[in-house]
Formats: C-alpha cells, structure tokens, sequence
C-alpha cells in the first residue's frame, strides 16, 4: 500500500512538471511579463526529478526491497527534520502575512487572513511533519524491516552503508543534482567572501560545488575518514564565505542579478523573512543543524583498517 502511494505521488509529480510549464506561459501572457524559460524549465527539471525518484522507490517498496526501504527511511529522516526546522519559518511568515498583503495593496477581513493562516500552517505541517513522520513510523518498523531481508535476501548497495551515513550520501548527491538543475537560473551570481561573482566565473565556481558534492558522496559512502575531514573544513570555508557575502549584500540586490523580474523582487521584498532578516538566521540554525549531524555520523567512519557493520535503522 505504501508503494502504491509512492507510484500515485510520482505520478501527481509528473502530471504537475507540465501543468506548471504551460501554466507559466498562460500567466505570462496574461500579464504581459516575459516568460521566462529558464525558470519554467527549472521547476519541470525538479518535479520531474521528483516523478522518478517517487516512482523508482515506489515499485521497490511494493517489491520489498532492502534498498528502498533503506532509502525511504533516510528520506523521511531528512525530511522530518526539514520539516521541523522550516515550520517556524512558516510560522514567522503567517504572523506578518496581514502587513505584506496590505503593502501589496489588498487588505483582508480578519477573518478571512485567520482562515489563510490556519490553512497555511495545517498545510506546511501535514506535509513537512505527517507525511515524513509517517514514513519514518511504517520503514523503521521491524516488521518491515524483517519482511524485506525475507522477500529480498541479497546483499544490496544500501546495505554496505550505515544507515546515518547514508542519508548523508543522499543529502550531498540529491543536493548536486537539484543544483545542476538550477544552474541555468541561479548559477548566474556566486557569493564569495563577502562579493559576488557574476557571469561565467559564477558558473564555474557553481560546477567546483558541485564536484565537490559529488566527490564527498562517493567518499560517505566509502566510510572514507580523509573525505569526512575534506568535506568539513570545505563546508565551513563555504559557509563562512557566504555569510560573509550576505551579512554586507541586501538579498533582494543578490536576486536582482540572478535575473529574476521586478515584479517578482517587490513581492519578495515584502516577504517578512527576507525583508526582516530572520532568513539568515534560519540558515544558520539549518547549517548548525547538519554540522552537529556531521559530527555525530563521523562515529561510523574508521581510524584504522577495521569496517563498521552497516545499521540496520
């Protein structure tokens, strides 16, 4: 049953890649703006994405296989975690949705902005904290667990890796991939130092990135101690670089040169968590987050010739 609500959920994923592709033309037309591809194309490229890997671990999960159980969990691991990190966000936003309508020019009942904040908020929580935690509550079940070593006795590649570690893998390499994805769009500007790199220079900085996510999954998943020590002195110099930039660039100038309108920069300048800072903090927050995880995976990784057994959840 959970396998077949994956498959539906990839399903929905790929009917709503075109949807919202010619979506954006109609509403560009409507409006007279410039229909921007790159953006229509990013967001296809993203739930297409979405699509196979929903798909993919659904016919895994209905099969029983120990790899998709392994990657489910993780996957509801991160994103309950997302999820937990981001309602507050939600939660600041909803406070100051009154403000940033009626700076936009519309003004709403109190009763109607009540409703548009309750459903708001019932959303972001069904989806970032129901759905994940349900997935976490169904695969780290040992009954599942044991019904797929049953079902599917062979050793597969999840298997090789802890659990923790692997959903360290799938954090770096989900993440090079949805920023290959978007490179087109926002590898236009590169925050370094406390500058930004525009043009060219930009894009290769980005493809640096991306190697270097690569090359750190490979090595999570290898248990390899050196790349462990790579990967954080790599992350903490990028993070400082980009706190730098950001703590002297206001975001909206930061957007502004990755290309997006202006209508689209006004609505964001009117976002409470833009506008008021807090962005930057959540960020923070989310980078001490995954660096305390960092440290707590580096546990599995070997000082000598000797291998961890691979978790099992």
């Amino acid at each position: 049953m959970f396998g077949i609500l994956e498959i539906l959920a990839g399903a929905l994923c790929a009917l709503i890649a075109p949807l919202t592709f010619f979506g954006q033309i109609l509403a560009a037309k409507r409006t007279g703006a410039e229909f921007e591809s790159a953006n229509a194309l990013l967001v296809v490229g993203i739930y297409g994405v979405m699509a196979v890997v929903l798909i993919w671990l659904g016919i895994g999960s209905t099969l029983a296989r120990r790899w998709a159980r392994a990657i489910l969990l993780c996957l509801g691991w991160i994103g309950l975690c997302i999820g937990i990190i981001a309602l507050p966000a939600v939660f600041f936003a909803l406070n100051s949705v009154g403000d940033t309508l009626r700076a936009q020019g519309r003004d709403l009942p109190p009763a109607a902005l009540a409703v548009i904040k309750l459903v708001a908020l019932a959303t972001t929580f069904f989806i970032y904290i129901v759905i994940p935690g349900i997935v976490v509550l169904f695969y780290r079940s040992p009954h599942v667990r044991r019904t797929c070593e049953v079902r599917d006795p062979v050793i597969r590649w999840t298997d090789r890796c802890p659990l923790p570690v692997l959903a360290l893998c799938l954090i770096k390499g989900l993440g090079a991939a949805m920023l290959l994805l978007m490179l087109p769009v926002f590898g236009r500007v590169f925050p370094l130092a406390g500058t930004l790199v525009q043009g060219w220079p930009a894009r290769l900085l980005w493809l640096g990135v991306i190697a270097f996510m690569i090359y750190a999954t490979r090595g999570f998943y290898r248990l390899d101690l050196r790349t462990w020590w790579i990967y954080l002195i790599g992350a903490l110099l990028l993070w400082s670089s980009s706190l730098a930039t950001f703590l002297r660039i206001d975001l909206i100038d930061y957007y502004r040169l990755m290309g997006l309108p202006e209508r689209q920069l006004e609505r964001m300048a009117h976002n409470p968590l833009i506008s008021h800072g807090p962005l930057l903090g959540l960020s923070l927050l989310s980078m001490a987050a995954f660096l305390s995880y960092l440290l707590y995976v580096k546990r599995y990784f070997p000082t000598a010739t000797d291998h961890p057994a691979a978790a099992g959840g």
